[in-house]
Parts: structure tokens; C-alpha cells; sequence
């Protein structure tokens, strides 16, 4: 996967898909994995990118001020690693400038960019510490699918 982006995903990312795997956290949020098998029950982070990068580039063309990130296979685009249930996305964005680390971005009706790592985003989160309302209740997290060899 990192050789299709020429860019090495964050650690923090990587650590925590491969202990987890596909799944769902608090029933709200669901979490893409690269080696989950496809099907209605999949969790696959190709078809993903694949559903996104195709919506996000069709809707920013229709409405480009509503689109301030790109998406990936654009230049610097952000890459969705989630999916709410209502069906907004969680990104993870390549630095912008060299020296600097990964953001999450968050498209929940209107986007934001938090300066934090995934795994930062997910504890603050759960702890419901965000302006943004992404988990509301208890933390729970249940695994969807299988993951392939």
C-alpha cells in the first residue's frame, strides 16, 4: 500500500489497524483496514479510497468551496480511514511541509484539520475532548469482517 502512495503511513496508523483490524468503534465509526476482505461485510481500505477519491473529486469539481482538501490520488491528498455511520469520513493528511507530522482531517458536514496524530484523534475522541462531535457514549470497539493474508 505504501509503494501505491510512494509515502510511508504514520506508525501510530499502522500500529493500531494491525492490533485491531476492521471494526467498528462505539457503533458509530467505522475503521478501514488494507488487508480486510472486500464483501457487503468488508472493511477494505482500497475500496475506500477507491468510493472516496471518486465522490470527492466528482462533488469538489461541482462545488470546490465546499471541498478544501483533496483527496487522494490528488497531489497531497488526504486519505479517508474511516467512515461515520451517517457516512462522513476521517482522513489522515501527509504533512504539508517537511519536518512536520501526519493531521487528521475530519468531514462531518463542514471539515476540519486537527493537528494531532490518529491515534491522538481517537483517545481525544472517545473523551469526547473535540469541537467536533465524531463518538458520542461509551468506548467499545467490534471487529467487522476478517482480515486476509
Amino acid at each position: 500500500m505504501e509503494a501505491d502512495l510512494t509515502e510511508r503511513l504514520p506508525e501510530d496508523y499502522k500500529e493500531f489497524v494491525t492490533a485491531y483490524g476492521p471494526g467498528c468503534i462505539s457503533d458509530q465509526l467505522y475503521l478501514f483496514h488494507p488487508r480486510a476482505a472486500g464483501g457487503d461485510q468488508g472493511l477494505n481500505l482500497y475500496l475506500l479510497w477507491e468510493q472516496a477519491s471518486s465522490a470527492f473529486a466528482e462533488l469538489s469539481r461541482s462545488h470546490p468551496e465546499l471541498y478544501p482538501f483533496a483527496v487522494h490520488p490528488a497531489p497531497g491528498g488526504c486519505l479517508p480511514v474511516c467512515r461515520s455511520i451517517s457516512g462522513n469520513h476521517v482522513f489522515i493528511q501527509p504533512p504539508v511541509n517537511p519536518g512536520e507530522g501526519w493531521s487528521v482531517i475530519v468531514e462531518m458536514g463542514e471539515w476540519a484539520r486537527l493537528d494531532m496524530s490518529f491515534t491522538d484523534f481517537l483517545w481525544s475522541a472517545l473523551r469526547g475532548e473535540l469541537d467536533v462531535p465524531i463518538i458520542e457514549g461509551d468506548a467499545s470497539f467490534e471487529r467487522v469482517g476478517v482480515v486476509e493474508p
